[in-house]
This record gives structure tokens, C-alpha cells and sequence, in this order.
């Protein structure tokens, strides 16, 4: 159980939201997706929906850069992972495999809603890949210090 609990509080502090996150205008109910830079809709398409099956523990096979996500898995499957709680293991999933998740204002949820389905389509294949979407505001991204090379340099 400390394990467990172990796990849970490093994802805490390590999965933080940004400055953005605090706006009361930049909500995930307003729209909001995944970016990674040079990405296509088809993969983030390929990822989210590996990741919703780890969310949900429906997925066993672990490989090596699923071990955390799994892990994830793990902790929060079956029971745990309905809800809100399957939506943050899906985001925190997304986000270790180098994702970044962005939400849409009110103004730009609005905007999108309204658009013809192909012409949102056509958008989302855009902003999965841009280097800086321009739509929505930074809500959550994922960054590991102790990954970091010059960590692990000796002086």
C-alpha cells in the first residue's frame, strides 16, 4: 500500500498544472486536446485511446515507455478509474508519453462549436502537431527533472 501511495504522490507533484490552469476562463468543458509539436491526428488518435485503456486497465501489456502509465494503470484501475478519475489517467498518460494538453477559452469554445465538423476536423489536424497552437491556453504539461541529462553529469 506505501508503494501505491508512493506512486500516487510523485504523479502529484510531478503532473502539475500550469499558471493557466487557475483561469476561470480556460475550462476543458469550453474544448480542449492534445499538442505535440510535429504530431499528427492520427497518432494523438493511436495514443489516446491506448492511454483511455490503460486509464481503464483494459490494457495489460506494459512495455517500456508505458511503465509509468501503467503503473498508473494500476493504481487507480478498475473501480478508481470511472469518471474524472479515468479523464486524469487518461491526461496524465498523454502527458508522460510527451503530450501537452490544451484548453480552449469560452470565446474559444464557442468559435469551435460552431464550426462545420470537417472544418474541425480539418483544425484539430493543425493543432495536434503546431509547434504553438493558435488556439487555447497551456493547461497541463509534463516535465521530468530527474530525466534530465545534466542531472546525472558528474561535476
Amino acid at each position: 500500500m506505501a508503494n501505491k501511495l508512493l506512486i500516487f504522490a510523485s504523479l502529484l507533484v510531478v503532473c502539475v498544472p500550469t499558471p493557466g490552469w487557475a483561469s476561470p476562463k480556460v475550462d476543458r468543458g469550453n474544448g480542449f486536446f492534445f499538442n505535440k509539436p510535429g504530431a499528427t491526428a492520427e497518432l494523438a488518435t493511436r495514443e489516446t485511446e491506448s492511454c483511455r485503456k490503460l486509464a481503464s486497465g483494459a490494457e495489460s501489456q506494459i512495455n517500456t515507455i508505458d511503465v509509468l502509465a501503467g503503473g498508473l494503470a494500476a493504481v487507480f484501475g478498475g473501480a478508481l478509474a470511472d469518471g474524472d478519475q479515468k479523464r486524469i489517467n487518461t491526461e496524465n498518460c498523454m502527458l508522460i508519453r510527451g503530450w501537452n494538453l490544451y484548453a480552449m477559452t469560452r470565446e474559444e469554445g464557442r468559435a469551435w462549436k460552431a464550426l462545420p465538423q470537417a472544418e474541425r476536423n480539418a483544425e484539430l489536424a493543425i493543432l495536434v502537431g503546431a509547434e504553438k497552437p493558435t488556439r487555447g491556453s497551456l493547461l497541463r504539461t509534463w516535465h521530468n527533472d530527474y530525466a534530465e541529462p545534466a542531472l546525472w553529469q558528474k561535476n
